[in-house]
């Protein structure tokens, strides 16, 4: 405390990280943002890094993201490796900046240089699919080698997924769909689902069923989302045989719905459970009957015989 009362950047910063964290006591982001800023203001590195996630976060100090900005490119520009990552990130994806390919090359190679793996990472996918740079396949899985060296395990899934492992492709069509560290992007996450369902990837199929049943990114098109959910249903995957059978819902096909849901609900599926008895209001007898008859089948023949 005395140091830090002296005007020693380090202790400031020390001292605004304890009470951040609330080590030895209780947590007091606003003691945490006064020593932390007065570190910031004398140009340490990592307290003006908090201070930008202080004030991206609203901890100690009402929110202000054009301020956490400034301060996250103060900490980079002095260095801090983290925040050069973060601002690398910030203008590939355009998060809480307009997206800039030339700034977002140059502040991730200085971070991935100094051995960030997201950087290294998020380096190579721009290599790889050739944004703002040209492109350079050589580059890139140098990069991603290197990011799933130290673990970074969207590097490992991409490196094995190109190696054919339809488990990494399933999960780099889910990273790409949901944006899960990388931009979100249908048209990758399509062409990654598409690979793992080539190899028989039930959930792959399931999720293009979901892609196109629901237009993510391509004309909705319940044909083709009835294909990929019955390529995964067949496969035995109940949420994919409630899938279907919402669609033939959709399309006020009772008789397949119920079907669907009746084989997703011997399954344990509990939404398919509730939907049979909603379904069966507006069905006669004689289709109840005519569903049910056609699950048995479904199911003693192995789902070779659904339709």
């Amino acid at each position: 405390m005395l140091a830090a009362n002296d005007g020693n950047n380090r202790a400031q910063y020390l001292l605004g990280l304890m009470f951040y964290h609330g080590k030895g006591g209780t947590r007091d982001y606003e003691a945490a943002f006064k020593w932390s800023k007065l570190a910031a203001d004398q140009g340490f590195a990592r307290a003006q890094f908090i201070v930008g996630d202080m004030y991206e976060k609203g901890l100690g100090v009402i929110q202000d993201l054009e301020a956490a900005f400034e301060w996250y490119q103060q900490a980079a520009s002095n260095g801090l490796v983290i925040a050069q990552s973060l601002l690398g990130a910030a203008y590939l994806d355009g998060i809480k900046v307009r997206r800039n390919y030339q700034k977002a090359f140059e502040w991730l190679k200085l971070a991935a240089d100094q051995g960030d793996d997201k950087a290294q990472f998020l380096l190579g996918l721009m290599y790889y699919a050739g944004n703002g740079i040209a492109r350079d396949y050589k580059a890139a899985f140098e990069l991603f080698n290197l990011a799933a060296e130290q673990g970074y395990a969207a590097a490992q899934f991409n490196l094995t997924a190109e190696q054919g492992d339809a488990e990494s492709q399933f999960k780099m069509g889910l990273m790409y769909d949901h944006g899960f560290n990388v931009q979100q992007d249908y048209a990758a996450a399509i062409k990654w689902y598409k690979l793992a369902a080539g190899h028989g990837h039930a959930m792959a199929q399931n999720n293009l069923g979901s892609i196109y049943g629901e237009g993510r990114g391509v004309p909705r098109d319940h044909q083709t989302a009835i294909a990929w959910y019955r390529q995964a249903a067949n496969q035995g995957t109940a949420e994919a045989q409630y899938n279907l059978g919402s669609m033939y819902k959709s399309l006020q096909d009772n008789i397949h719905a119920h079907m669907w849901w009746n084989i997703a609900a011997s399954k344990g599926y509990k939404d398919a459970v509730a939907n049979l008895d909603l379904v069966e209001m507006n069905m006669t007898p004689e289709e109840v009957f005519k569903s049910q008859k056609l699950a048995r089948i479904c199911l003693a023949k192995d789902y070779k015989q659904c339709n």
